[in-house]
């Protein structure tokens, strides 16, 4: 069976040096007219002589090229993308056992969910990466703890897809809704996370977040005296809206860690469409740009159609989880890290486009941890991720290019 994560872009890298005898790179930049990087290292020599060539970064104040002269050209070779890492947090409170649809017979939000899920990991490929968390966890179910090691920690479906469906047949659903935990703990999860690829956390709910993991007492105060109906309205209310806060605390600082966590959110109205589609531009993973004007950056799980809704969005979300992180395929002992760049071109694309280096990761490129790899941000990853043409290519030897 052909899996669709095998339509993502051809990448090819190409490692150039600035050859002494060869024709120069040129920066092609509307400021300067052509300024070839012979007389732009003399320049930054005579600029900063203690720092050295090697350590003065070019700015990018114009469309730059960083042209790849074949003179320079030393040796190519392919850049990987890095695999995919999916980790799905499934909501198994008490609420998930109701009918979808709200009647009294018929599958439960549980059972729609996991006929959903199961479809997904047997229409995987075996090397593609899924793990799966339950919330409230089995233990330590309201402490960040108890979700630090997932039910089935994230791997290839070939060693986790039987645990995956045998957890999928024994857990059921009970409890409360420890949101604030699960997103904690995964964010903890991922940040030991020993191998390579995106990081992402798919976010299955049909409920708001109950106080664990949250200071709803410090906030709101004890639980009222339940005869006065007044005061205990007013306290359920901001126990609510602590907890939605402390969740969406939890996805913003997941998305610092590097690389980023996505969080991909689909979810029953009960939780809120406001909620949830906040959480999702939050996660970074809304699903339009203008998403927010109709509450609908998550994916909506609604009444009788709640399967197959999930179904469709495990659909969108496992090509928009696709890595904007590409292998260097040599040693970077080897590499002078100063003198690296990356260009892009897409569909509609005459000439490649420069992507430069930005350390802030809100839109350009940087290195992974180790230097192994370089990853995209921003506006460029969106492309990489839905565009069929797009290509990248690695180009060494040249004053790296920064934000102007």
């Amino acid at each position: 069976m052909m899996n669709r994560l095998l339509l993502a872009p051809s990448i090819l890298a190409l490692f150039t040096a600035c050859d002494a005898g060869g024709t120069p790179v040129v920066f092609n930049n509307g400021n300067d007219g052509g300024v070839d990087a012979t007389a732009r290292d003399a320049q930054s020599d005579a600029m900063f002589p203690n720092l050295g060539r090697d350590a003065v970064p070019i700015r990018d104040t114009g469309p730059v090229i960083v042209q790849e002269d074949a003179a320079c050209l030393r040796t190519t070779a392919d850049a990987a993308r890095r695999p995919m890492n999916l980790l799905l947090v499934l909501d198994r409170s008490g609420s998930m056992d109701t009918a979808v649809g709200g009647g009294t017979t018929g599958p439960t939000r549980w059972e729609a969910a996991v006929s959903a899920i199961r479809s997904l990991v047997m229409s995987l490929s075996d090397d593609t990466r899924v793990g799966i968390t339950f919330f409230p966890a089995a233990s330590n179910g309201d402490t960040a703890n108890g979700y630090t090691t997932p039910a089935v920690p994230v791997g290839a479906l070939s060693t986790t897809r039987a645990r995956i469906l045998s957890q999928l047949s024994t857990v059921r659903p009970n409890g409360n809704t420890p949101m604030t935990c699960a997103m904690q703990g995964s964010t903890s999860y991922y940040r030991s996370f020993a191998m390579d690829g995106s990081h992402n956390v798919v976010l299955i709910t049909d409920g708001v977040p109950t106080e664990e993991c949250t200071n709803t007492t410090a906030m709101c105060g004890a639980l009222p005296n339940l005869l006065d109906l007044a005061a205990f309205m007013r306290w359920a209310a901001c126990r609510d809206e602590v907890g939605k806060n402390a969740v969406r605390v939890a996805v913003a600082l997941a998305q610092r860690e590097t690389p980023p966590i996505r969080v991909f959110v689909a979810g029953t109205p009960d939780a809120s469409e406001t909620f949830l589609s906040d959480l999702a531009v939050t996660g970074g993973s809304a699903r339009t740009a203008d998403c927010r004007t109709t509450q609908s950056c998550h994916y909506s799980l609604r009444g009788a159609s709640f399967e197959s809704d999930l179904t469709r969005a495990f659909e969108e979300i496992r090509g928009r989880a696709l890595s904007c992180e590409f292998a260097i395929d040599a040693d970077p002992s080897t590499i002078d890290t100063t003198r690296v760049n990356v260009n892009f071109t897409g569909t509609g694309d005459a000439t490649p486009r420069l992507v430069p280096r930005d350390v802030s990761h809100a839109d350009g490129w940087d290195y992974s941890p180790g230097m192994r790899s370089v990853v995209l941000y921003g506006t460029v990853c969106d492309r990489v991720r839905t565009d069929p043409m797009a290509q990248v290519r690695i180009v060494f030897g040249c004053p790296t290019v920064t934000p102007g």
